[in-house]
């Protein structure tokens, strides 16, 4: 008698190369959106490229046409549609340019209320809840980091956007409405998504930092700003406070 086959268990995690969309929302209900592929996937998490960065504890909506064993609803449509928040955002080299290796966590089918009030709210993981999902709590509101204190001192300033072959392709004299040792608020009208790349220098001073753009939005004033994090320099807060 031939024995039965022993069954084993689908693998945690599957390598794969399918189709991802993903959509970024900001403060401003603007929606920045990019086609890339899923490198491997589980009932949990996923992992992807793309080209510009994000923050870990971001919120982001993924769209892609998973096997249904690997989905908790949406199995009668092409497309799994799932909220996941990032769990890392590693910069990598790709054919002599700059792209960003994200790992996410699956939150479930909507966000939280606290994301439809503010978008750019951040939140840290917790545990996986009953329904297999990550759970979420908030962690704070709003682009940019508190751990350092904010100046609301307006110091003029260049944002020079780059090409790929290093050529200044825009820029903007403009003033900061605020500013930290890791970022600042500044003023701009510059067409940015969140995610781009930017250079700012200090107008009167020796100080530049490359940035990333972590937030865009109008104020009440209706004057539209971007929120900037330096990511190679800290900004010389001596002498302002």
């Amino acid at each position: 008698m031939t024995p039965l086959a022993k069954k084993t268990k689908p693998p945690a995690e599957i390598g794969v190369s399918l189709p991802v969309k993903v959509e970024v929302h900001a403060a401003d209900n603007n929606v920045w959106r990019e086609i890339s592929r899923i490198e491997s996937v589980s009932k949990t998490k996923a992992d992807f490229y793309l080209t510009r960065a994000l923050e870990v504890g971001q919120l982001i909506l993924l769209k892609m046409p998973i096997k249904k064993d690997l989905r908790r609803f949406d199995f009668d449509r092409a497309q799994y549609r799932v909220w996941s928040i990032i769990r890392s955002c590693e910069q990598a080299a790709r054919d002599d340019f700059s792209i960003y290796h994200l790992s996410v966590a699956f939150i479930g089918q909507e966000p939280p209320a606290s994301f439809l009030q503010n978008p750019s709210t951040i939140y840290k993981l917790d545990k996986i809840g009953e329904d297999g999902f990550w759970q979420i709590n908030e962690l704070r509101q709003g682009p940019e980091n508190r751990r350092h204190p904010r100046y609301q001192i307006p110091i003029e300033i260049c944002i020079a956007v780059y090409d790929e072959q290093e050529n200044i392709v825009a820029e903007e004299n403009t003033v900061t409405e605020n500013i930290s040792v890791s970022g600042a608020a500044v003023f701009s009208d510059l067409p940015l998504d969140i995610g781009d790349s930017v250079k700012l220098f200090k107008l009167c001073g020796n100080f530049s930092a490359n940035a990333i753009v972590r937030d865009r939005r109008v104020g009440k004033d209706n004057l539209p700003r971007l929120h900037l994090e330096f990511i190679n320099a800290t900004f010389p807060i001596d002498g302002i406070e």
